[in-house]
């Protein structure tokens, strides 16, 4: 395994209560609140996206919806970096964003779901970069 493979991990990130929030406006017939969610939504994850382009190390594998994968070199970046997309990302939506990391995707998944499980709205898993 090379130092780059050995340095990187991968950040899982999923928008809390994006779903039933639409699903709520809908219901109560006001779209134009929810197409303005949905906007600003894009609109985030595009602005972070861009950010994350200009970042040495980083690396963006999925990024639609509510949902945001990276890899990132740890020897670059730490805990601070996760904590900077979640802040991004809750001023441009208003809502906020659970994290789940691993030296795979899988254990990456798997902290998320953990995340979720434990309340929401935080980070899940190896800190000890």
């Amino acid at each position: 395994m090379s130092q780059k493979q050995r340095s990187a991990v991968f950040a899982f990130f999923d928008g809390d209560n994006v779903g039933s929030t639409l699903e709520i406006l809908l219901i109560e017939g006001k779209l134009e609140k929810a197409m303005r969610l949905s906007t600003r939504l894009k609109e985030t994850l595009d602005g972070l996206c861009q950010l994350l382009a200009t970042r040495d190390g980083v690396d963006i594998l999925i990024a639609g919806g509510d949902d945001l994968l990276i890899r990132f070199d740890k020897t670059l970046h730490g805990i601070e970096l996760l904590a900077d997309i979640r802040k991004t990302y809750s001023a441009g939506t208003g809502l906020k964003l659970s994290c789940g990391t691993g030296a795979s995707i899988i254990e990456s998944v798997n902290n998320l779901r953990l995340a979720k499980l434990y309340g929401k709205n935080q980070i899940k898993g190896p800190v000890q970069w």
